[in-house]
């Protein structure tokens, strides 16, 4: 019996096909999509295989570094994205902006510190934390944002579902969690209790920034227990830098000011001379 000449031809698979299956393997999606390109350059201003492989590995550690970023950035769950860049610090004159500044180099999450922000709504203090936080997952820390009252109320659906040793566990993990507006809702004594143990596991573990609009001595009408307040402060202040915030509230201070614009009316149109030229100065 006699083969086809189909039969008797082997599959040829082109280098092409083969080098974007092994990068595929390898997890080099920027090696694949630039190669060629990266291979003309090099061709045209002569350069030898080890700098047109540096030049393919540059991109492709650039573009990893980006995509790291931004998947951090994404499981940070951030609201919204705020920068040290477009923060006021001028409307703030009791912010220690250079604290800020030197925070935002990290090294206190690096330490496992803590940072609190205290000060009256609209000051900024989310801003900041945000900001702070976006630095982070800059700088390749794990980042978690969440609020007071969404935290409790995570944690205890969490129990009621016996998955609260693997939340913890997710909690204790990152490298920077950021809990915003503790203040604004009083905790049942459940729900103190469990945000007391995130953050007693997580004494010098791991860097934690919190958020709030009520001096220390008042975070009792949140915990509703004063042993339970003076043992989470223990822990938060052993180690702590303080950003004290106590200037006019922004929004308030936006809304003021267009107020005054629409008190104030459009502008008077501008008077016109009878006399034309000749009353122009020279």
């Amino acid at each position: 019996m006699s083969l086809t000449q189909d039969a008797q031809t082997p599959t040829i698979v082109t280098p092409q096909i083969l080098l974007a299956n092994h990068l595929k393997a390898l997890k080099l999606p920027t090696f694949a999509r630039e190669y060629d390109k990266v291979a003309i350059e090099a061709a045209q201003d002569r350069a030898d295989y080890p700098r047109y492989l540096l030049r393919l590995c540059e991109l492709e550690r650039i573009d990893r570094e980006r995509r790291n970023i931004e998947r951090r950035i994404r499981q940070a769950h951030f609201p919204q994205t705020k920068s040290l860049d477009t923060f006021d610090f001028t409307a703030q004159p009791s912010l220690n902006k250079a604290l800020v500044l030197e925070l935002a180099r990290c090294e206190w999450i690096e330490t496992r510190q803590n940072c609190i922000a205290l000060g009256p709504s609209g000051t900024g203090k989310t801003h900041i934390g945000l900001a702070l936080g976006l630095v982070a997952c800059q700088k390749n820390y794990s980042v978690a944002f969440t609020t007071a009252a969404a935290l409790v109320h995570e944690l205890m659906e969490a129990r009621d579902e016996r998955r609260l040793r693997a939340l913890q566990k997710h909690l204790n993990a990152v490298r920077l969690l950021i809990v915003d507006e503790l203040g604004y809702v009083p905790f049942t004594a459940v729900g103190a209790e469990l945000f007391f143990e995130v953050l007693s596991q997580r004494y010098e573990r791991g860097a934690t920034l919190i958020t709030s609009n009520l001096p220390f001595d008042e975070w009792t009408s949140v915990f509703g227990s004063e042993r339970l307040t003076g043992a989470l402060l223990d822990r938060l202040t052993h180690h702590v830098h303080i950003l004290e915030m106590n200037g006019e509230s922004y929004r308030l201070a936006t809304s003021k000011k267009a107020q005054r614009r629409s008190a104030q009316g459009p502008n008077p149109p501008a008077k016109t001379s009878t006399n034309g030229d000749a009353d122009r100065k020279i």
